[in-house]
């Protein structure tokens, strides 16, 4: 499975989709494309946000209701209305990390160019309310881009938050795998294994057995 995520990755984060920037409505943009709002779209955004406060919700409240919604979306694929949710958790909290992490996703899955996909990432690490899996997302784009000590940096970050964040320790296995470190890679295949962390089929036989453990 993870050589073949790797293929999948590759075309998503290096193919060059369409120009959908100039293409789609502002709410199919990561920060609506910021763009200058019309009067309509402001007052929209008012009665948005007024709906929150009137269910007895903070905006840091509404905008983590959003981004669950959001996510949620983004499972089924339905990348439309899952963008649209992260920008009004966006908008109902912009230090809300996990917004700009569907934003990344988003992008990356629409064939935008990785520079954007890693400047949503960047922001997304840089809030003070983010959840772990932006972390490991971070760091597995990262390996794709054969950045693979930087990628290393953010898979630790995301252990350091989250001791048991799945997925963490098979993306550090991998990015071992691909420096050649069989060893380690062994180790923390075997770690991944344990924490219910998802590995190819061969893949942590594969790897001890280059380094002499199996």
């Amino acid at each position: 499975m993870m050589r073949r995520l790797v293929v999948v990755l590759l075309e998503l984060f290096l193919t060059v989709g369409f120009a959908f920037a100039d293409s789609l409505p502002a709410n199919q943009l990561p920060m609506y494309g910021e763009r200058e709002k019309s009067a309509e779209m402001k007052n929209a955004d008012a009665a948005f946000i007024a709906s929150i406060e009137k269910q007895g919700l903070s905006r840091e409240e509404g905008a983590k209701q959003v981004v669950r919604s959001g996510w949620s979306y983004w499972a089924k694929r339905d990348l439309a209305t899952a963008i649209a949710r992260f920008n009004q958790a966006w908008l109902l909290d912009p230090e809300n990390g996990n917004a700009y992490h569907g934003f990344a996703l988003v992008t990356s899955v629409r064939g935008g160019p990785p520079t954007e996909v890693e400047r949503f990432f960047q922001l997304a690490v840089s809030k003070p309310r983010v959840d772990p899996e932006a972390f490991v997302d971070y760091g597995r784009f990262l390996w794709t881009q054969k950045q693979l000590d930087r990628s290393m940096v953010q898979l630790n970050k995301a252990l350091q938050l989250a001791p048991s964040a799945r997925n963490a320790r098979s993306n550090i296995s991998f990015v071992y795998y691909l420096k050649g470190d069989f060893g380690n890679a062994c180790t923390w295949a075997k770690d991944a294994q344990k924490n219910g962390d998802q590995l190819e089929n061969g893949f942590l036989e594969n790897m001890c057995r280059r380094a002499g453990k199996s």
